[in-house]
């Protein structure tokens, strides 16, 4: 019996990698961010996150990788998932596609405590293109326990959902924002029911039909990638497009007229701007 029941993408910050090394031992410092994808949690890495390897005089090699998810459980409700990551590599190990660990983790969240206090989990690290990926596996349960993915319940969400987007330019633009941005937020202000509202980890297909309803209207989104970095998108003359900072700094001081800007960790137009291709 074995389940996956997380997967953690980790993007390592190879020019923030520090090192230390003396006579009897090595220590490598390495800071990352990342994101988790389960039908249990999404989440974010909060800022402070690393992972420290030791290496002693006989060549034994332990890393302890100590991080902070911000999220959302399956419940839908705001919470955080401590992660502790451990592993030992000898120096003889025999190489292999991935590297063993034993996870523990610690959270705010009732439902996540309930599922993750049990002394039943090992983890994988697989290789990938910006970093590594922790796989964490619940060794008592089967792939079918599993439950599904959690489904937005806002009436409006669902209906946008539901008019699917067809439009190729759409459907790529809303893949990158997805897979190389890695939205972790956003914010929507919606013109048909007059009122805001925020989905942390938007699915790509959600991100998709948000980019399809703002076409023809005079709706904003903003999206928020997990650097921090923001997009401002407005449909314009039937174009999906940037809105340029004078503009941005206009809606600024609106939202802080209204109260609005509260849906910000900062002010919107104290956020370093990301790319958006115009549809």
């Amino acid at each position: 019996m074995s389940a996956r029941i997380m997967t953690f993408h980790i993007t390592i910050k190879e020019s923030e990698i520090t090192r230390l090394e003396s006579r009897n031992a090595k220590v490598v410092f390495i800071p990352f961010s990342g994101t988790v994808d389960s039908p249990y949690f999404r989440g974010t890495v909060m800022p402070g996150a690393a992972d420290v390897q030791i290496t002693d005089a006989s060549g034994l090699r332990h890393m302890c990788a100590r991080y902070i998810f911000e999220g959302t459980d399956a419940e839908g409700k705001h919470c955080h998932l401590f992660v502790e990551n451990n592993g030992f590599f000898p120096k003889d190990m025999v190489q292999k596609e991935y590297f063993d660990a034993v996870p523990h983790f610690i959270s705010d969240s009732e439902y996540l405590n309930d599922i993750l206090s049990r002394p039943v989990f090992r983890s994988e690290g697989h290789p990938s293109d910006s970093g590594v990926d922790i796989l964490i596996f619940d060794e008592s349960r089967d792939e079918e326990d599993l439950p599904e993915e959690p489904v937005t319940e806002d009436p409006l969400l669902m209906q946008l959902l539901e008019n699917n987007a067809e439009d190729e330019q759409i459907l790529l633009e809303a893949g990158r924002l997805s897979e190389e941005e890695k939205i972790r937020k956003v914010i929507f202000f919606s013109n048909h029911e007059g009122r805001t509202f925020t989905v942390d980890h938007p699915a790509q297909k959600l991100i998709a039909a948000l980019l399809n309803d703002l076409r023809g209207s005079s709706q904003m989104l903003f999206m928020i990638n997990e650097k921090n970095q923001l997009a401002a998108v407005s449909c314009i003359a039937g174009k999906i497009r940037n809105i340029e900072d004078s503009v941005l700094n206009v809606y600024a001081e609106i939202f802080s007229q209204t109260g609005q800007d509260r849906y910000f960790q900062q002010p919107v137009n104290r956020y370093p701007r990301m790319r958006i291709k115009e549809i």
